[in-house]
């Protein structure tokens, strides 16, 4: 029974790899050799690394204090922070603090070698052209004996030399007009190269090579890495990233504490004034009424009023503050500053509205920093602050009608208690009244001085924002390409690459090309397997000779006499293939002389009437021979033999011409007759037929014969012809069927002999 196609079989992969063992080697040198190049051209990368830890509380002020106004927590804050880190304006200030928007290099042996702190040279941009001004270009400055070679490079095509003599002044190249200023003495062995590109695809050059994420989801720690061949410069980029990303949050804080402080020194200006006004009506009118010293009365008066003036101050103070608010707001030269907060206003829902005004102007401003006034996000944040200010407007109208209805309150009580000193004389009332003014202006004043105070205190807190747990530092496991990992690789993709194209070849090439697999897989006895004669002759056994093609012949004579059955005299032997090609007139005629040459008398028919090739492998005349026989009863047998011309004992009959109807000739009883007459007068007759997969003309004529060969070829037929043996014995389409594999390599034929014929 046929084995599953779909199984491993190892020993035919360890066959195929045996055969194409150079492929292998061949691929791991290329790959070696190629790897090799590699390391010695491509300088090592290093990652270099850092870590922050935000200051959730304290050190990112107000900013952070404002999102968990909005109901943000910790870790969105610190989400957000890395949006910020990351961001381009950010990144531009870190490389403009560095001056990194060159990239300088020198060759070192094979390799680039970057420079980063003391580059060799310097390059002014005079006059670049359009191109230049848009594509990154490159500038090579080769020291030679007469001065010095110059080249440019922008793009694959764009390519220009130019020979000066002196450095410095202008110089004309391909990309522009440029001068180039040498900082230190250059070396002629030394070949320097300056790479330029517009600050926008600097930015985003270097913006793809960091990256910036949370330790842990949950965490306010924040890592900072990037590779490259230059970790000096890494160090440094990093660095000054956290440094620049400080800055920022620092002066983000302190414009609101900056706008509280003048808010605060311009009303404390106008209170000292009214302050002063009031302390010297007092004075006045002690000098005027020459009043030395406050009656007793007057005193229990005051007393008994401080509670409710204090109220009243309290509630001026905070109209006050919320009429300065107010007008803020209202004043369009104003627009786009924020609102002094933390000044001291008790009503919740103003305080809050004002801190997500200043959180949101706070983002448009830094946004601002990459992005103009026409960006969509701009306008729409635009429109959020204008709806805002709205909000805070009419807050400040709810805010202020409360603080009047409670003034309005405390005056009707201060009424009543005035009603109670009236009868006092006229000097004191007039006295209280005056004190009184003094003392409302005196609480504001010292209530304006407090939150001054305050706003300086914090305004001098200073503590940076992300907190530095790890200076940026080059990690030395890091080194890429390590030599031993990159000769490894080579090793296994010059083992695979061979692998993969012999997997492709096996995959696609369905010729028969295992003997253990063409036996496993054919359900019909095998007589023998043959190889190509190497004189690469149709005719490949002589009487006397002792060949390799000779001798397996010679094996598959043997094994006919246990194939045919034992009864059966002068039997006939059919012998066909699948395929044109799979030389069953070679195996046909070969055994036929094999059998010649034992004695018998052997007659080879040919039965191939539609490719008639059977005389000219023994140049003899194709015209009036079968053909003729089965088209016109008056040709006899004795006409259409003719003698092979190799052996004595060996006969022909050529097909003769090609008819036109050469399946109807086959179904004839003169089919019959003439293998009747033929048994009489031979031993063997051995018939040359047609394929089997492209005509029937071989299942025509299994009805005259007592077996049929199948011949395969190795590495030719397709595998899937086997099926045509193994149906013809199950279908019953053809009886006492055999099989032969022509054209082995690899196979030793008998004792002492090897196929190197083939």
């Amino acid at each position: 029974m046929a084995q599953n196609t779909n199984e491993i079989d190892i020993r035919k992969i360890v066959r195929v790899v045996r055969e194409h063992w150079w492929w292998f080697v061949a691929s791991v040198a290329v790959c070696l050799l190629l790897g090799t190049a590699y390391y010695l051209r491509k300088a090592p990368r290093w990652t270099t690394d850092a870590s922050i830890m935000l200051r959730q509380k304290d050190a990112l002020g107000d900013q952070l204090s404002s999102l968990s106004m909005l109901g943000l927590s910790s870790n969105t804050a610190a989400e957000d922070e890395v949006v910020v880190l990351a961001s381009r304006g950010l990144l531009y200030q870190a490389i403009d603090a560095l001056n990194l928007w060159d990239a300088s290099s020198k060759r070192g042996g094979l390799r680039w070698e970057g420079e980063f702190q003391h580059p060799a040279l310097t390059i002014d941009y005079l006059n670049l052209t359009e191109d230049a001004q848009i594509r990154p270009f490159v500038v090579t400055v080769k020291p030679t004996r007469k001065g010095y070679k110059l080249k440019t490079k922008m793009g694959f095509f764009h390519r220009s030399t130019t020979r000066v003599t002196d450095l410095g002044g202008p110089i004309e190249t391909g990309v522009g007009t440029i001068a180039v200023h040498a900082n230190r003495v250059l070396s002629s062995d030394t070949t320097y190269r300056v790479a330029h590109a517009r600050r926008e695809l600097v930015v985003a050059g270097y913006r793809s090579k960091i990256t910036i994420a949370q330790h842990k989801r949950e965490s306010n720690i924040i890592t900072l890495s990037t590779t490259s061949a230059m970790p000096e410069r890494d160090k440094a980029l990093l660095h000054q990233l956290i440094e620049q990303y400080n800055l920022n949050a620092i002066v983000d804080k302190n414009m609101i504490a900056t706008n509280t402080a003048a808010f605060i020194d311009e009303r404390l200006d106008i209170i000292t004034k009214e302050l002063s006004d009031a302390e010297n009506a007092v004075a006045d009118y002690k000098e005027q009424n020459k009043i030395a010293d406050i009656s007793t009365q007057a005193q229990l008066f005051l007393q008994a009023s401080s509670a409710e003036q204090r109220q009243m101050a309290e509630i001026e103070t905070q109209l006050s503050l919320v009429e300065y608010i107010d007008e803020f707001l209202r004043d369009e030269t104003k627009r786009n500053n924020l609102i002094p907060s933390n000044i001291g206003l008790s009503d919740a829902s103003l305080a809050s509205g004002l801190a997500e005004y200043n959180a949101l102007q706070l983002q448009r401003l830094r946004i601002l920093r990459t992005a103009t006034e026409d960006n969509p996000v701009i306008e729409q944040m635009n429109a959020q602050l204008a709806s805002m200010r709205q909000n805070i407007i009419a807050t400040i109208a709810s805010v202020r009608e409360s603080l009047k209805i409670r003034q309005r309150s405390l005056q009707a009580q201060d009424t009543k208690f005035n009603r109670q000193i009236q009868n006092a004389p006229e000097q004191q009332r007039e006295y209280v009244r005056v004190v009184r003014q003094q003392q409302i202006k005196e609480r504001l004043y010292v209530y304006l001085y407090e939150k001054r105070e305050e706003n300086a205190l914090m305004l001098a807190a200073t503590a940076m924002p992300a907190k530095i747990l790890d200076m940026p530092q080059r990690d030395v496991r890091s080194m890429s390409p390590k030599l031993s990992k990159l000769l490894a690789l080579c090793l296994f993709i010059g083992l695979l690459i061979p692998a993969l194209v012999l997997y492709l070849c096996v995959l696609f090439d369905d010729k028969i090309d295992d003997v253990k697999d063409f036996e496993r897989r054919i359900n019909v006895p095998m007589l023998g397997q043959l190889v190509q004669n190497s004189r690469h002759a149709h005719i490949a056994i002589h009487e006397g000779e002792s060949t390799v093609s000779a001798e397996l012949f010679r094996s598959m004579r043997t094994s006919l006499r246990y194939v045919l059955p034992g009864d059966v005299k002068s039997p006939v032997i059919l012998v066909t293939s699948c395929i044109n090609g799979d030389g069953k007139s070679y195996v046909s005629t070969n055994t036929a002389l094999s059998l010649a040459i034992l004695g018998k008398k052997v007659v080879l028919v040919g039965m191939d009437i539609r490719k008639p090739m059977l005389a000219t492998y023994f140049g003899l005349s194709n015209k009036g021979h079968m053909t003729d026989y089965l088209a016109e009863s008056s040709v006899t047998v004795d006409d259409i033999i003719l003698p092979s011309g190799e052996h004595k004992n060996l006969d022909l009959i050529p097909c003769g011409t090609v008819p036109p109807n050469p399946a109807e000739l086959l179904q004839t009883a003169r089919v019959e007759e003439l293998f009747a007459e033929l048994r009489k007068r031979y031993d063997y007759i051995i018939v040359d037929t047609a394929p089997v997969a492209l005509v029937s003309d071989t299942y025509l004529l299994d009805r005259v014969a007592d077996m049929t060969i199948f011949v395969y070829r190795y590495k030719y037929t397709p595998t899937e012809m086997i099926a045509y043996a193994n149906e013809a014995v199950t279908q019953k389409k053809m009886h006492n069927v055999a099989c032969v594999l022509n054209g082995v390599k690899g196979l030793r034929a008998g004792y002492g002999y090897t196929t190197n014929e083939v």
